[in-house]
Formats: structure tokens, C-alpha cells, sequence
């Protein structure tokens, strides 16, 4: 191998593919929500990144240098994450959840970066990742979503989701959510919260139109 492929595999490396990129930055112990933090974006960012297979380098240069963590070091994150992003006060809803058969995954709880400078407009900065409507705008109806880590026997890695419903949710704090109705290519279903989007799948930014 001459000098110039040397350089050429240093400066036009082969990209991760979706499920690298999120899988890794899950081998190393992080949330996708943390990692979103440390980076200063906005979690939907950082899943738009993820999904995309033609990502800049400078993405994938960012996941391979997470330092890797200890179960005790991703707790600490998690809660200094929540600590500096507090979920943004909501009115109590006035009407309950909308009631709806419960599908669980057969899955234990998992263990959605815009580098810019300062004259790019599209610059996002972090939101709050407590906010049970992170993706709310962002993930809807006719949204596709690729499953990254296995969800039991619901869906395996590389799966297209497609959303089909929105409800009002509750979360285990009591707290107002967005929850979002998956439906695999089978035909089966499964209520999705933001925590599960995070640990679970990645946006392809695409939506069909018959939604």
C-alpha cells in the first residue's frame, strides 16, 4: 500500500452504519439522551446523525472518543443530565391516557450534534432530554423508524417502523409524555415512550405519505 492510500483511508475513512453508530455509543455505557449533553445538541439531532449513513466523519470521530463508562459513571450522567435539563413544567393533563391493549417487549429496560460554527443558521442547541415531547413535531404519524437494538420478539435490528398514532402519556415520575404507535412489517404493534425511541431506534427522517 503506497503513501497516498495510506492517507486516503486516514482522511476518507469507510462510515459507521446506523447500528454501529448508536451501538457503539451504547458499548461505551452511554444514553443516547447523555451523549446528546455532552455534545451539546438536541437528542433528535444526534438521531438524525445516527440514521444517517452519509454522516460526516467528524460524527463518527466523536463516538469513537467517548471514554467509556461504568455502570455507576452512565447513573451519574443520567442524573446530572436530568439535574442541569429539568423536564419542563406541564399543566396536568385534564384527561386520562387514552386506554389501549399494552404490548411489552420480552426485554428488560435498555441499559432521537450539529457541529457548526458560528455562521451556520441551523445551528440546534441542547433541549431539555427530560421533556416527554422531545420528539413531539419531530416524530408523528407516517414517521419511519429503524430499530438498532433488538426490541424482544417485536421487532429484530434493521426493522422499519412506521408510526401510526400519537396518545398523551404518563411517565413513572407522573409526568406528561408523547408516546408513539409502532407498527413492524408483520403487522404487530407497540406503544413506544421517548426513553424507548432514545434506547431503542433512529429516525430515517423519511414519512409516508399515505399517513
Amino acid at each position: 500500500m503506497d503513501q497516498v492510500e495510506i492517507g486516503l483511508q486516514l482522511l476518507r475513512p469507510a462510515r459507521l452504519s446506523p447500528a454501529e453508530f448508536k451501538g457503539l455509543i451504547q458499548k461505551r455505557g452511554w444514553r443516547m439522551a447523555d451523549a446528546a449533553v455532552r455534545w451539546d445538541v438536541r437528542p433528535e439531532t444526534l438521531s438524525r446523525a445516527a440514521a444517517d449513513p452519509q454522516r460526516e466523519t467528524r460524527w463518527d470521530d466523536l463516538v469513537r472518543a467517548l471514554p467509556a463508562l461504568t455502570r455507576r459513571e452512565r447513573a451519574a450522567a443520567t442524573a446530572a443530565r436530568l439535574q442541569l435539563y429539568p423536564p419542563r413544567p406541564r399543566a396536568v393533563p385534564t384527561v386520562a391516557p387514552v386506554a389501549g391493549p399494552a404490548v411489552e417487549p420480552a426485554v428488560p429496560a435498555s441499559p432521537a450534534f450539529d457541529w457548526a460554527d458560528e455562521e451556520d443558521d441551523e445551528f440546534e442547541s441542547f433541549a431539555p432530554a427530560g421533556s416527554g415531547y422531545r420528539y413531539q413535531d419531530y416524530v408523528g404519524p407516517g414517521s419511519e423508524l429503524v430499530v438498532v437494538s433488538e426490541i424482544g420478539s417485536f421487532a429484530s435490528e434493521g426493522t422499519v417502523l412506521v408510526v401510526i398514532d400519537t396518545r398523551l402519556g404518563v411517565n413513572e415520575d407522573g409526568q406528561a409524555q408523547e408516546e408513539y404507535h409502532c407498527e413492524a412489517p408483520q403487522g404487530t404493534t407497540l406503544w413506544l415512550t421517548p426513553d424507548q425511541l432514545d434506547d431503542w431506534v433512529v429516525s430515517t427522517g423519511k414519512t409516508r405519505s399515505r399517513f
